[in-house]
C-alpha cells in the first residue's frame, strides 16, 4: 500500500487522530476493495511475459503406416514478451495509484472531519452546560432582587425558562454527540476521545498548497502511471510488426522406420496495415488521451486548491476576529449587563441579551475552528470531486429568542 503521506501536509498534528486515520485506512472496505484490485492487475504481469503455451500433434500416415508426434513452441521476437510485462506492471501500478491512494486520502478526510465534528459537538456540549449555570446564577441574582423590592417577579421567571430552555439543548446536544461519536466509532472500529481543534493562523502560500495537492491527488497520479503503460503499448505495437518463430520436434515411428524430425517458421504479417497500424494507432491514441488527462486533472486541482485555500484564509481570518475582538467584547458586555442589572440601571432583558451573544458567538467561533481544520483537510485530500465536508460545519441552532435580537 502506498504511504499516507505523500506529499506536504497541512492538517494540524494530533497524536490521537493520526493514530485513528491509520486504524481507519487500515480497516476499510475501500481499502480492501483497492488492494484487492492491485493484487488481481499484478497477476497479469507473470502471464503477459510467459511463453504462450505449446502445442503437440500426432499424425497417422496410412500410406507409409506411419504415425508421427510433434511437439511445437511459439517464439515471441525478442523484445515482445518483456515489453508486454512491462506494460501489465504499470497497468498496476495506475491501479495501485489510484485505487489505493484515494481510498486512503477519502477514508482519512472522513475521520478526520467526523472527529472535528465530535469535537465541536462536546465544545458546544460545555457551552450550553455554562450558559445554564450563568443562567442559574442570574436567576439567584434576579431572586435576590424580587425579594428586596428591587426587581419583578417576571424576571426569575424569565431566569428559569432560561434554566430550562438550556436544558432541552442539552437533551438535543447529547442526541448529536450520540451519533457523531457513533459516526467515528464506525470509522475507526472504537470510541474516541477528542481533543480540542487544533487551529494555526499560519497557512502556507497558495502555490506551495497547489505543489502539494497536485503530488497527492490519486487520479494524477494513475494518470502518469497509465501514460507510461502507453508509451509502452506503442513499443509493443511497433513490435508487432516484426515476426513471431515456431518451432517443432518430435518423433515419426513406421513398421519399417523410425526417424526423428525438427522444423522452424515464421509468421508472415502481412495484413499490417489493417492490425499492426491500427493497434500502433490506438496506443498513441490513448498517449494523448492520457496526456490531456493529466492536463485537466491538473487545471482542476489548481482551481479546486485555490478556492478551498480561499476558504481557509477566510475561515482562519473569522476564527481569530471571533477570538481577539468579537468574544472579549461578549464578555465585557456580559459583565457589564450584569453589573448594570445589580445596579438597577439596566433591565433584565439587557442580561438576557448579553447571555445569548456571548453563547452564539462562543458556539460560532467553535464552527469557524472546526471549518479552518476542514478546509485544511480538503485541501490534503486533493480531490477534484466535491470533498467529504459538504458546506460548513453544522452548529446547534440559537436558543435566542427572535425578540432579544441574539444573533441567529
Amino acid at each position: 500500500m502506498l504511504p499516507l503521506i505523500l506529499a506536504l501536509q497541512i492538517v494540524l498534528p494530533d497524536a490521537a487522530l493520526d493514530r485513528a486515520v491509520s486504524e481507519a485506512i487500515a480497516r476499510a472496505p475501500e481499502t480492501t476493495i483497492a488492494r484487492a484490485d492491485t493484487e488481481a492487475a499484478r497477476r497479469r504481469i507473470e502471464p503477459a511475459r510467459t511463453l504462450p503455451d505449446p502445442m503437440a500433434s500426432l499424425t497417422w500416415d496410412g500410406d507409409r503406416k506411419m504415425v508421427s508426434a510433434m511437439a511445437s513452441q511459439a517464439l515471441p521476437w525478442p523484445g515482445k514478451l518483456a515489453l508486454n510485462a512491462r506494460a501489465a506492471e504499470e497497468d498496476a501500478n495506475a491501479v495501485e495509484s489510484m485505487e489505493t491512494r484515494r481510498a486512503a486520502l477519502t477514508i482519512e478526510a472522513r475521520v478526520r472531519n467526523a472527529y472535528y465534528d465530535l469535537a465541536v459537538a462536546h465544545a458546544v456540549r460545555h457551552l450550553i452546560v455554562e450558559r445554564r449555570d450563568t443562567a442559574k446564577e442570574i436567576e439567584e441574582i434576579a431572586r435576590s432582587r424580587y425579594a428586596a423590592g428591587l426587581a419583578q417577579q417576571q424576571d426569575v421567571v424569565r431566569a428559569q425558562i432560561e434554566i430550562v430552555r438550556a436544558g432541552e439543548q442539552l437533551n438535543a446536544e447529547d442526541a448529536v454527540l450520540t451519533a457523531r461519536a457513533a459516526e467515528l466509532a464506525a470509522l475507526v472500529g472504537h470510541d474516541i476521545e477528542p481533543a480540542e481543534i487544533p487551529f494555526d493562523e499560519s497557512i502556507p502560500p497558495v502555490d506551495d498548497l497547489i505543489a502539494a495537492a497536485l503530488a497527492r491527488n490519486a487520479e494524477i497520479a494513475g494518470a502518469h502511471a497509465s501514460l507510461d503503460a502507453a508509451r509502452t503499448r506503442i513499443e509493443l505495437a511497433k513490435k508487432g510488426r516484426l515476426p513471431d518463430f515456431v518451432v517443432s520436434a518430435g518423433p515419426m515411428i513406421g513398421s519399417m522406420t523410425r526417424t526423428f524430425a525438427v522444423g522452424g517458421g515464421i509468421s508472415l504479417p502481412i495484413h499490417a496495415a489493417k492490425r499492426q497500424r491500427n493497434q500502433i494507432g490506438e496506443a498513441e491514441a490513448r498517449l494523448t488521451a492520457e496526456g490531456a488527462r493529466i492536463d485537466a486533472l491538473t487545471r482542476d486541482v489548481t482551481l479546486q486548491t485555490r478556492d478551498r485555500a480561499a476558504s481557509l484564509a477566510a475561515a482562519t481570518k473569522t476564527a481569530v476576529m471571533y477570538r481577539e475582538k468579537l468574544l472579549p467584547l461578549d464578555e465585557l458586555s456580559m459583565q457589564s449587563a450584569l453589573f448594570g442589572y445589580q445596579s438597577g440601571k439596566l433591565p433584565f432583558v439587557s442580561v438576557l441579551d448579553a447571555l445569548h451573544v456571548l453563547h452564539d458567538d462562543r458556539v460560532a467561533h467553535m464552527a469557524h475552528l472546526a471549518d479552518a481544520a476542514k478546509w485544511r483537510v480538503a485541501i490534503d485530500e486533493a480531490s477534484v470531486a466535491p470533498t467529504v465536508m459538504s458546506g460548513t460545519t453544522a452548529v446547534p441552532s440559537s436558543l435566542s429568542s427572535p425578540s432579544t435580537g441574539a444573533m441567529q
